[in-house]
């Protein structure tokens, strides 16, 4: 009996273990201190860029998973897009976990803008007629978030916003009754209002040409569609943007740097260059541990982000890919920082 009793004390000691390591991995919350800026930076194109600098040589700050601040322990899986990991039993058990890993802005969309952000990396699932923002969760709707864009272009003339709708689901990028939808969409919230378009490269487009000369704010729409008659930029022929996958801040660097060479050597630099200065959690046992060094995803960039401005060829990186796109867009010490640098370059 003794030995009976024993075994039911340790199998409970290990449910209880196991309940508490649950409760820990899951809980939701990111402990950042979350200081913004206050410097505002909403006309710093108009105050700062000449109207002859090409708009893909414009130094600036994008923001990767731009709108993913509203993911929480509620939020849906996106089906059409989620590791198999976040769904079904597995994904329930973790839930807090993935949602700690898969919310990489923390602000609003005009803090974003004010921040001096002017690259948007979005992205979208299309269910039924609902568009809505994502990152393995759903996070929000879109048309609130348009309107939040066109209120920050009405009230800021001189400025203008390089929109990146980096993934779409539920959507067939050949189809063209999709492009159709996804055109009327943008349409009816607004935001072709603020496009600028035409059919050529992007190549020698000024920023006096896309504001007129600083009178006017405006979007440059780029996506993934495949179709004839667009009236958006094509993907492929206007951004180049690749991604190290790796969670070590080293390698992270280093790949940047194998880029910039890549890019230096090319004669093909007709758009814009991005630098994806993120690290992104390795789902390898290393990598899920090292997750819980940093807590969460913005935690962790908040670090990288500081070890990036500490990189001695960070000038250089920049001049060959000058949207610095970064998770924790709006950490006080790395935009006070940045923008100088940013302003600095673009004026010398």
């Amino acid at each position: 009996m003794k030995i009976i009793r024993k075994i039911k004390k340790g199998i409970k000691a290990v449910i209880f273990t196991v309940l508490l390591l649950l409760i820990a991995i899951n809980l939701p919350i990111i402990s950042l201190k979350n200081e913004e800026s206050t410097n505002d930076f909403s006309n710093w194109m108009s105050e700062s860029l000449s109207s002859e600098t090409k708009v893909k040589e414009v130094k600036m700050i994008g923001a990767h998973d731009a709108f993913s601040k509203d993911i929480n322990l509620f939020s849906k899986v996106d089906e059409l897009s989620a590791p198999s990991i976040m769904t079904g039993i597995p994904g329930t058990l973790i839930k807090g976990f993935l949602v700690r890993q898969s919310v990489t802005q923390i602000a609003e969309t005009n803090k974003l803008l004010s921040s001096g952000v002017r690259y948007l990396d979005i992205r979208l699932t299309k269910t039924g007629d609902v568009w809505k923002t994502k990152h393995n969760f759903i996070a929000s709707d879109f048309k609130p978030i348009v309107e939040d864009i066109a209120l920050f272009l009405d009230e800021n003339p001189g400025e203008f916003l390089v929109l990146d709708f980096q993934h779409i689901h539920g959507v067939n990028y050949d189809s063209a009754s999709d492009y159709t939808s996804f055109y009327l969409m943008l349409e009816d919230y607004g935001l072709i209002d603020y496009s600028y378009y035409d059919d050529s490269s992007i190549e020698n487009l000024t920023y006096g040409e896309v504001t007129s000369d600083k009178t006017l704010s405006r979007v440059l729409i780029v996506d993934k569609f495949e179709v004839n008659g667009k009236s958006t930029y094509n993907y492929d022929e206007t951004i180049r943007s690749s991604w190290a996958n790796s969670d070590s801040f080293e390698d992270v660097v280093e790949f940047l740097e194998a880029e910039r060479l890549i890019i230096e050597g090319s004669s093909n630099n007709n758009g814009f260059n991005v630098m994806q200065a993120v690290t992104t959690m390795s789902m390898s046992p290393n990598g899920i541990i090292n997750s819980f060094k940093t807590w969460s995803l913005v935690e962790r960039a908040e670090r990288f982000n500081e070890y990036l401005l500490d990189c001695d060829n960070l000038e250089l990186l920049m001049e060959s890919m000058p949207i610095v796109m970064v998770d924790y867009a709006t950490d006080k010490e790395f935009v006070d920082e940045i923008m100088e640098l940013i302003i600095d370059l673009n004026q010398g």
